[in-house]
Protein backbone atom coordinates (compact mmCIF):
# COMPACT_ATOMS: atom_id res chain seq x y z
CA UNK A 1 0.00 0.00 0.00
CA UNK A 2 2.64 2.44 1.00
CA UNK A 3 4.74 1.68 -2.68
CA UNK A 4 1.02 2.39 -4.20
CA UNK A 5 0.96 5.21 -2.26
CA UNK A 6 4.43 6.69 -3.13
CA UNK A 7 3.38 6.24 -7.06
CA UNK A 8 0.64 7.99 -6.89
CA UNK A 9 1.69 10.89 -5.63
CA UNK A 10 4.79 11.13 -7.70
CA UNK A 11 2.30 11.16 -10.75
CA UNK A 12 0.49 13.68 -9.10
CA UNK A 13 3.56 16.24 -8.57
CA UNK A 14 4.55 15.46 -12.07
CA UNK A 15 0.63 16.51 -13.28
CA UNK A 16 0.80 19.53 -10.79
CA UNK A 17 4.67 20.51 -12.20
CA UNK A 18 2.74 20.10 -15.98
CA UNK A 19 0.08 22.00 -14.84
CA UNK A 20 2.11 25.24 -13.54
CA UNK A 21 4.16 25.39 -16.48
CA UNK A 22 0.74 25.51 -18.77
CA UNK A 23 -0.56 27.74 -16.27
CA UNK A 24 2.36 30.20 -16.62
CA UNK A 25 2.36 29.80 -20.68
CA UNK A 26 -1.51 30.52 -20.86
CA UNK A 27 -0.29 33.77 -18.39
CA UNK A 28 2.11 34.64 -21.87
CA UNK A 29 -0.66 34.02 -23.99
CA UNK A 30 -3.24 36.73 -22.24
CA UNK A 31 -0.69 39.05 -22.64
CA UNK A 32 0.59 38.76 -26.11
CA UNK A 33 -0.93 40.56 -28.73
CA UNK A 34 0.20 37.71 -32.12
CA UNK A 35 -2.40 35.03 -30.37
CA UNK A 36 -5.00 38.04 -30.43
CA UNK A 37 -4.23 38.99 -33.90
CA UNK A 38 -4.21 35.56 -35.39
CA UNK A 39 -7.62 34.71 -33.78
CA UNK A 40 -9.14 37.85 -35.04
CA UNK A 41 -7.85 37.13 -38.62
CA UNK A 42 -9.11 33.61 -38.79
CA UNK A 43 -12.13 34.71 -37.56
CA UNK A 44 -12.60 37.75 -39.94
CA UNK A 45 -11.25 35.44 -42.77
CA UNK A 46 -14.57 33.37 -42.01
CA UNK A 47 -16.98 36.20 -41.27
CA UNK A 48 -16.02 37.14 -44.93
CA UNK A 49 -16.78 34.49 -46.55
CA UNK A 50 -20.00 34.20 -45.29
CA UNK A 51 -20.54 37.84 -46.12
CA UNK A 52 -19.27 37.10 -49.57
CA UNK A 53 -21.83 34.23 -50.29
CA UNK A 54 -24.20 36.10 -48.30
CA UNK A 55 -24.50 39.84 -49.90
CA UNK A 56 -21.67 39.93 -52.65
CA UNK A 57 -22.20 36.46 -54.87
CA UNK A 58 -25.16 36.94 -56.78
CA UNK A 59 -25.42 33.26 -57.14
CA UNK A 60 -23.55 31.46 -54.19
CA UNK A 61 -23.25 27.50 -54.80
CA UNK A 62 -26.50 25.76 -55.37
CA UNK A 63 -26.77 23.53 -51.82
CA UNK A 64 -25.00 23.51 -49.00
CA UNK A 65 -23.49 20.31 -50.28
CA UNK A 66 -21.22 22.25 -53.00
CA UNK A 67 -20.51 24.49 -50.35
CA UNK A 68 -19.22 23.23 -47.72
CA UNK A 69 -16.00 21.07 -49.48
CA UNK A 70 -14.74 25.21 -50.05
CA UNK A 71 -15.36 26.32 -46.62
CA UNK A 72 -13.35 23.05 -45.69
CA UNK A 73 -10.17 24.30 -47.69
CA UNK A 74 -10.06 27.49 -46.56
CA UNK A 75 -10.00 26.66 -42.76
CA UNK A 76 -7.59 24.12 -42.80
CA UNK A 77 -5.42 26.57 -45.07
CA UNK A 78 -5.95 29.94 -42.83
CA UNK A 79 -5.29 27.56 -39.79
CA UNK A 80 -2.73 25.71 -41.10
CA UNK A 81 -0.73 29.04 -41.92
CA UNK A 82 -1.15 31.05 -38.54
CA UNK A 83 0.12 27.80 -36.74
CA UNK A 84 2.98 28.29 -37.76
CA UNK A 85 3.35 31.99 -36.89
CA UNK A 86 1.90 30.75 -33.55
CA UNK A 87 4.64 27.97 -33.12
CA UNK A 88 7.02 30.53 -33.92
CA UNK A 89 6.39 32.70 -31.32
CA UNK A 90 5.95 30.37 -28.67
CA UNK A 91 9.81 29.27 -29.23
CA UNK A 92 11.63 31.86 -30.86
CA UNK A 93 10.72 34.33 -28.16
CA UNK A 94 12.26 31.76 -25.43
CA UNK A 95 15.40 31.86 -27.32
CA UNK A 96 15.90 35.51 -28.99
CA UNK A 97 15.09 36.61 -24.82
CA UNK A 98 16.91 34.14 -23.35
CA UNK A 99 14.32 33.55 -21.00
CA UNK A 100 14.27 29.69 -21.57
CA UNK A 101 17.75 29.93 -19.80
CA UNK A 102 16.09 30.99 -16.65
CA UNK A 103 13.01 28.60 -17.01
CA UNK A 104 15.15 25.49 -17.31
CA UNK A 105 17.16 26.63 -14.59
CA UNK A 106 14.23 25.91 -11.88
CA UNK A 107 13.07 22.62 -11.30
CA UNK A 108 10.95 22.29 -15.31
CA UNK A 109 12.00 19.13 -17.38
CA UNK A 110 12.54 19.67 -20.66
CA UNK A 111 9.71 17.39 -21.69
CA UNK A 112 7.25 19.38 -19.24
CA UNK A 113 8.63 23.21 -20.99
CA UNK A 114 7.87 21.57 -24.60
CA UNK A 115 4.31 19.75 -24.02
CA UNK A 116 3.99 22.77 -21.98
CA UNK A 117 3.79 24.86 -25.84
CA UNK A 118 2.58 22.38 -27.35
CA UNK A 119 -0.70 22.90 -25.25
CA UNK A 120 -1.28 25.98 -25.45
CA UNK A 121 -1.00 26.03 -29.37
CA UNK A 122 -3.56 23.69 -28.99
CA UNK A 123 -5.98 25.53 -26.93
CA UNK A 124 -5.28 28.68 -29.22
CA UNK A 125 -6.34 26.25 -32.43
CA UNK A 126 -9.80 24.74 -30.63
CA UNK A 127 -10.51 28.11 -29.13
CA UNK A 128 -10.21 29.81 -32.83
CA UNK A 129 -11.95 26.58 -34.26
CA UNK A 130 -14.53 26.57 -32.60
CA UNK A 131 -14.98 30.54 -33.31
CA UNK A 132 -14.79 29.46 -37.11
CA UNK A 133 -17.07 27.07 -36.31
CA UNK A 134 -19.80 28.79 -34.96
CA UNK A 135 -19.33 31.65 -37.78
CA UNK A 136 -19.89 28.86 -40.78
CA UNK A 137 -22.91 27.13 -39.10
CA UNK A 138 -24.74 30.91 -38.47
CA UNK A 139 -23.88 31.72 -41.96
CA UNK A 140 -24.74 28.09 -43.38
CA UNK A 141 -28.28 29.03 -42.01
CA UNK A 142 -28.51 32.64 -43.22
CA UNK A 143 -27.50 31.23 -46.84
CA UNK A 144 -29.22 28.02 -46.70
CA UNK A 145 -32.47 29.32 -44.47
CA UNK A 146 -34.63 26.63 -46.28
CA UNK A 147 -32.23 23.50 -46.68
CA UNK A 148 -29.18 24.01 -44.13
CA UNK A 149 -31.01 22.82 -41.14
CA UNK A 150 -29.56 20.64 -38.33
CA UNK A 151 -28.65 18.02 -41.28
CA UNK A 152 -26.25 20.70 -42.50
CA UNK A 153 -25.13 21.96 -38.95
CA UNK A 154 -24.05 17.99 -38.25
CA UNK A 155 -22.21 17.71 -41.39
CA UNK A 156 -20.53 21.19 -40.92
CA UNK A 157 -19.62 20.26 -37.48
CA UNK A 158 -18.59 17.18 -37.79
CA UNK A 159 -16.49 17.11 -40.94
CA UNK A 160 -14.35 20.67 -40.18
CA UNK A 161 -13.78 19.87 -36.55
CA UNK A 162 -12.29 16.66 -37.95
CA UNK A 163 -10.74 18.26 -40.68
CA UNK A 164 -8.81 20.44 -38.73
CA UNK A 165 -8.07 18.53 -35.41
CA UNK A 166 -6.42 15.60 -37.79
CA UNK A 167 -4.62 19.13 -39.38
CA UNK A 168 -3.37 20.01 -36.02
CA UNK A 169 -1.57 16.60 -35.60
CA UNK A 170 0.07 16.54 -38.91
CA UNK A 171 1.04 20.10 -38.25
CA UNK A 172 3.07 18.46 -35.03
CA UNK A 173 6.40 18.41 -37.09
CA UNK A 174 6.14 22.22 -36.70
CA UNK A 175 7.06 22.15 -33.43
CA UNK A 176 10.54 20.13 -34.26
CA UNK A 177 11.37 22.89 -36.64
CA UNK A 178 10.84 25.17 -34.02
CA UNK A 179 13.42 24.04 -31.86
CA UNK A 180 15.85 23.55 -34.44
CA UNK A 181 15.72 26.84 -35.44
CA UNK A 182 16.46 28.78 -32.19
CA UNK A 183 16.17 32.80 -33.28
CA UNK A 184 15.24 32.58 -36.36
CA UNK A 185 11.74 33.44 -37.36
CA UNK A 186 11.72 32.43 -41.17
CA UNK A 187 12.33 28.47 -41.51
CA UNK A 188 9.05 27.13 -39.23
CA UNK A 189 6.92 29.76 -41.65
CA UNK A 190 8.44 28.37 -44.70
CA UNK A 191 7.88 24.80 -43.62
CA UNK A 192 3.94 25.60 -42.76
CA UNK A 193 3.48 26.97 -46.27
CA UNK A 194 4.53 23.87 -47.56
CA UNK A 195 2.31 21.79 -45.52
CA UNK A 196 -0.75 24.17 -46.04
CA UNK A 197 0.52 23.93 -50.33
CA UNK A 198 -0.23 20.40 -50.02
CA UNK A 199 -3.43 19.97 -47.86
CA UNK A 200 -4.67 22.98 -49.71
CA UNK A 201 -3.81 20.84 -53.81
CA UNK A 202 -4.49 17.68 -51.98
CA UNK A 203 -7.10 16.36 -54.11
CA UNK A 204 -4.74 17.12 -57.51
CA UNK A 205 -2.17 14.83 -56.22
CA UNK A 206 -2.77 10.90 -57.46
CA UNK A 207 -4.67 8.90 -55.18
CA UNK A 208 -2.22 6.56 -53.89
CA UNK A 209 0.16 8.77 -53.13
CA UNK A 210 -1.96 11.84 -51.26
CA UNK A 211 -3.62 8.89 -48.86
CA UNK A 212 -0.15 8.29 -47.62
CA UNK A 213 1.76 11.83 -47.06
CA UNK A 214 -0.27 13.50 -44.15
CA UNK A 215 -0.76 16.82 -45.18
CA UNK A 216 -3.01 15.25 -47.92
CA UNK A 217 -4.04 12.52 -46.43
CA UNK A 218 -5.77 15.18 -43.72
CA UNK A 219 -8.27 15.96 -46.64
CA UNK A 220 -8.45 12.33 -48.41
CA UNK A 221 -9.62 11.31 -44.84
CA UNK A 222 -11.78 14.09 -43.54
CA UNK A 223 -13.94 14.45 -47.73
CA UNK A 224 -13.46 10.89 -49.32
CA UNK A 225 -15.28 7.77 -48.39
CA UNK A 226 -12.70 5.33 -48.04
CA UNK A 227 -12.11 1.42 -47.85
CA UNK A 228 -11.14 0.09 -44.58
CA UNK A 229 -7.23 -0.50 -45.77
CA UNK A 230 -7.43 3.40 -46.96
CA UNK A 231 -8.94 4.54 -43.88
CA UNK A 232 -6.40 2.67 -41.61
CA UNK A 233 -3.41 3.94 -44.03
CA UNK A 234 -4.27 8.13 -44.17
CA UNK A 235 -5.15 7.49 -39.90
CA UNK A 236 -1.59 5.79 -39.54
CA UNK A 237 -0.16 8.24 -41.59
CA UNK A 238 -1.58 11.72 -40.31
CA UNK A 239 -0.37 10.24 -36.36
CA UNK A 240 2.71 8.56 -36.64
CA UNK A 241 3.07 12.05 -38.31
CA UNK A 242 2.67 13.72 -35.22
CA UNK A 243 4.12 11.39 -32.80
CA UNK A 244 7.12 10.96 -34.59
CA UNK A 245 7.28 15.34 -34.97
CA UNK A 246 6.76 15.19 -30.85
CA UNK A 247 9.45 12.59 -30.47
CA UNK A 248 11.95 14.01 -32.52
CA UNK A 249 10.97 18.01 -30.88
CA UNK A 250 12.25 16.29 -27.76
CA UNK A 251 14.83 14.78 -28.49
CA UNK A 252 16.16 17.60 -30.40
CA UNK A 253 15.36 19.96 -27.55
CA UNK A 254 17.29 17.66 -25.00
CA UNK A 255 20.47 17.64 -27.21
CA UNK A 256 20.47 21.50 -27.24
CA UNK A 257 23.45 22.99 -25.04
CA UNK A 258 21.42 26.15 -24.02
Amino acid sequence: VREIWKSISERLREVLALLNVISAEWMKLRSNRIFTVCSLLTLLTSAFMVFRDLVIVDNPPESYQMWLPSIYIVVGMVLSIMSGFIITFLMQREYEDRTINNVLTAPTSRWRFLFGKLVIWFIWYLGTLIGVVTIYTIGGWLIYPDTFGLAGTKILVSTLLKYCLLGFVAAIPLLTISVVQRKLFYPTIMVALVFTGIQTFALNIPFKFARIIPWSAVVVQSLMELTLKDDLLTLGSIFLTGIVGLLAAYWLFKKQDL
